[in-house]
């Protein structure tokens, strides 16, 4: 294995699973809830979301991050971590950035400034990774083909 494979199965090893813990642990903790704790609820209660229920809203939210958590594991299951294709963690990453995306709108509603810039960097971060793997795939294509 070359030195650039080496850093590429251990890049793709530390995204998969920090997304895979992110996830993981939020969607336990919203599941352990059962329902949207008073924290959420007061969150959204002077905003035009506060019209709406806040439980499936909340646990909506904890399905999307169970199932991007899922998708990691499948991801390290499925050895994408010393393949060149990776679609599973591909598919993980673009269901983090609708989850940022969400989030986000959620925090910027709720007028937590803080939050959605957050948001914005974690989104950013989850592009970027997107961007260097699915590089790394063309590269390797091209490679392969000549």
């Amino acid at each position: 294995m070359s030195n650039d494979r080496f850093v590429m199965t251990l890049m793709r090893v530390a995204v998969t699973l920090i997304f895979l813990l992110t996830f993981l642990l939020a969607a336990i903790g919203k599941w352990i809830d059962g329902g949207a704790p008073e924290w959420f609820v007061d969150q959204f209660s002077e905003t035009w979301m506060g019209a709406f229920p806040q439980t499936p809203m909340y646990l909506s939210i904890a399905l999307l991050e169970s199932l991007i958590a899922i998708a990691a594991i499948l991801s390290l299951c499925r050895g994408e971590w010393l393949t060149i294709e990776a679609p599973v963690l591909k598919y993980t990453l673009v269901a983090s950035l609708f989850m940022f995306i969400i989030l986000g709108f959620g925090a910027r509603t709720a007028g937590d400034f803080n939050a959605a810039a957050s948001h914005f960097f974690y989104f950013s971060g989850t592009l970027l990774a997107l961007v260097v793997i699915d590089r790394d795939e063309r590269i390797a294509a091209v490679a392969s083909s000549n």
